[in-house]
């Protein structure tokens, strides 16, 4: 039985190219993650334990939203899964936080569980060996989940759910590393006192 090879897109220029054949950006799509981090980090000690998790999740979403919604772009709501639609090209995207993300030694799996509903969202990625679980999706249908890591690495994945969790993946698209998120320090010379900046709160 032949496997087929995950696709991974890492140079700029093909990530580009390939983001404008899905009518996304990384600009927009990195802006999503900057969002959902953030509101992450408003978790304190004092939160449930899973805090962190749903708020990233909640503005993720939203911000995913707030940001593509529009002439190409709509929200949708597919058993149960929150995400947005494009018509045109028989695409869905939703949010995801994930464990890693931009590796090429692991691929990212959910940090919480992903139900059924997932599962049949995604069964238009299912390849044709795969044994059908649900109703054969319309061709061309494909589901991708924007994935962001807790240091800021993210991805857009086109990935097969099962059993809770991510097992194929098909296509992977890298956006950033996390790196662009790490401040260099600032060199002060000799005798230079550092005052009047503004200071930057960052996601540890």
């Amino acid at each position: 039985m032949a496997w087929a090879e995950t696709v991974v897109l890492k140079e700029p220029c093909d990530v580009d190219r390939r983001l404008a054949e899905l009518q996304l950006t990384r600009e927009g799509l990195l802006k999503v993650r900057e969002v959902a981090l953030a509101a992450g980090a408003d978790a304190t000690p004092f939160h449930p334990a899973n805090a962190e998790g749903t708020l990233s999740y909640q503005h993720g979403t939203f911000a995913l939203r707030n940001e593509f919604v529009g002439e190409n772009w709509k929200v949708y709501r597919p058993n149960g899964v929150e995400a947005i639609r494009n018509e045109k090209l028989s695409l869905t995207v939703a949010f995801s936080n994930v464990d890693i993300a931009c590796n090429d030694q692991f691929e990212p799996k959910p940090r919480s569980h992903k139900g059924s509903g997932a599962e049949r969202v995604c069964q238009g990625n299912l390849f044709p060996w795969l044994p059908s679980y649900a109703e054969t999706p319309s061709k061309g249908e494909a589901t991708y989940y924007l994935m962001v890591a807790p240091n800021g690495a993210a991805e857009l994945t086109r990935v097969v759910v099962r059993d809770g969790t991510f097992v194929r993946y098909i296509e992977r698209i890298y956006l950033s590393d996390g790196d662009d998120l790490r401040l260099a320090p600032v060199a002060l010379d000799d005798e230079e006192v550092a005052d009047n900046f503004d200071p930057q709160v960052v996601r540890k």
